[in-house]
């Protein structure tokens, strides 16, 4: 087993720990994290993922802010994700079981001013650690929005196995700290 598949499997036992109501705190410290950061008031297109049950819950993220901001959710097309408008009303459940958009109308990810990106685990060099299947790898080498990866204490690491052409965040968000590109701790 690599040991990027091992980082896998020890997070995915740590995050075993995180009660439902435990993450639904933790989705608002980290959800208000992000309301205080510069330029949040002006920015005005994000991209958002809807949450499976192990990642850091977006629902207050998509409601709280979808009557001020344009929001766009991926589409998994294929090998690749696909950006698409965010209406609640038409939803469906695309590739492993995640909520996306019921239309395709798809959108230049080089429009979209800020990602909220997941991740299995970052480490405090803006590292990021996928689930393997490179999706978001793809995306983010298409755009130069701000990367803001968001996850629990818990996935946040020293240092976790990167190769060079993984995209760094420019921020990670937990509901302890908000490390920012300039390799400063904020909280």
């Amino acid at each position: 087993m690599s040991e990027k598949q091992q980082l896998r499997q020890q997070v995915k036992q740590l995050k075993q720990a995180i009660s439902s109501e435990q993450r639904v705190a933790l989705s608002q410290n980290i959800c208000s994290a992000i309301e205080k950061l510069p330029g949040f008031e002006t920015v005005s297109r994000i991209l958002l993922y809807h949450a499976l049950t192990d990642e850091v819950d977006t629902g207050l993220m998509l409601s709280r802010w979808s009557k001020k901001k344009q929001l766009y959710l991926p589409i998994v097309n294929g090998d690749n994700l696909i950006v698409s408008p965010y209406d609640p009303r038409f939803l469906k459940q695309g590739a492993f079981g995640i909520w996306e958009p019921g239309n395709t109308r798809e959108t230049d990810p080089g429009s979209i001013d800020w990602i909220i990106v997941p991740g299995v685990a970052f480490d405090k060099k803006l590292n990021r650690l996928g689930r393997g299947k490179g999706y978001y790898d793809k995306l983010l080498v298409q755009t130069s929005a701000t990367k803001i990866g968001i996850c629990y204490e818990l996935q946040l690491f020293d240092e976790i196995p990167a190769e060079p052409h993984d995209i760094k965040m420019d921020f990670i968000i937990t509901e302890n700290n908000i490390i920012h590109r300039k390799d400063e701790l904020w909280h």
